[in-house]
């Protein structure tokens, strides 16, 4: 897969690494990133994570907006892990109608959510609580149920009653450093699950609850977040396609969000 050789001048251009590019436009410049593709979604590139992570907040936040202007409410699906920490918390001191908003889970470990590790933890942490989001509007994953199988059923029963015309309204996901996306793990779920929720496990036997692939592309507004050097070889690995980063492109598709800082773009040309 190429970049889209379409551009114009002003904006990234084949041949020209995104480090190189992130550098030479937003040197000395406030954090407004001209957006390039990748395969056929649109990337934004910010000189900092910290630049990457307030775009993906505002981003967000306007997302919400006009769906809860438009019909009343809006479903917002987010994910854990430390790169969307920052944006989290950004998020929490913007005005948000939070009353409309339905909070609901990419993803999780399947563990009790009062452990450390769990995602839903630090959502609430770094977000729900810091906004005052009503209990009644915070949706967190059955991760604890005995019966992690059934308690995933009953999940996608939630999310199709919230969502009745199809997936979400937003999803905010990060980028695995090896490319994966929310808990789809290469060769460890089935791409065509219609379930919308379904049990998949980690290479070392670890159990994740997580939204379908078809879910989590379902969703109108569909914003990935990758910063630091660690997301270098992931970006790389989208970019050129490989098969085990099929969920994450499938995900962006062509009009999904991508959004790196300069560490996370590295030497891709």
């Amino acid at each position: 897969m190429q970049f889209n050789r379409g551009l114009r001048s002003t904006e990234f251009m084949p041949g020209t690494g995104l480090r190189q590019y992130c550098r030479g436009r937003l040197e000395n410049s406030a954090p407004q990133p001209r957006e390039t593709k990748l395969t056929t979604s649109p990337i934004r590139c910010f000189a900092t994570a910290e630049e990457a992570s307030a775009n993906a907040a505002s981003t967000v936040a306007d997302a919400i907006r006009k769906a809860v202007s438009q019909r009343g409410e809006c479903v917002l699906a987010l994910t854990g892990g430390n790169t969307p920490v920052d944006t989290y918390r950004l998020l929490a001191a913007m005005d948000v109608p939070w009353g409309g908003v339905q909070v609901v889970q990419t993803d999780d470990r399947v563990r009790p959510h009062t452990e450390t590790g769990s995602n839903w933890r630090m959502i609430c942490r770094t977000l729900l609580d810091p906004a005052s989001v009503p209990e009644d509007r915070r949706h967190p994953m059955p991760v604890d149920a005995a019966d992690p199988e059934a308690a995933a059923a009953e999940y996608a029963k939630l999310l199709r009653a919230l969502a009745p015309d199809g997936g979400a309204d937003v999803v905010l996901l990060q980028l695995g450093p090896d490319g994966h996306l929310a808990s789809l793990f290469h060769d460890r779920y089935d791409p065509q699950e219609t379930s919308g929720t379904q049990i998949t496990t980690t290479v070392d036997g670890a159990v994740r609850m997580t939204q379908t692939l078809r879910s989590l592309s379902a969703a109108k507004t569909r914003v990935l977040l990758a910063t630091g050097g660690s997301k270098t070889e992931a970006v790389e690995k989208v970019r050129s396609g490989t098969a085990d980063t099929f969920a994450t492109r499938t995900f962006l598709g062509p009009d999904g969000l991508l959004l790196l800082d300069e560490a996370a773009a590295g030497r891709v040309r």
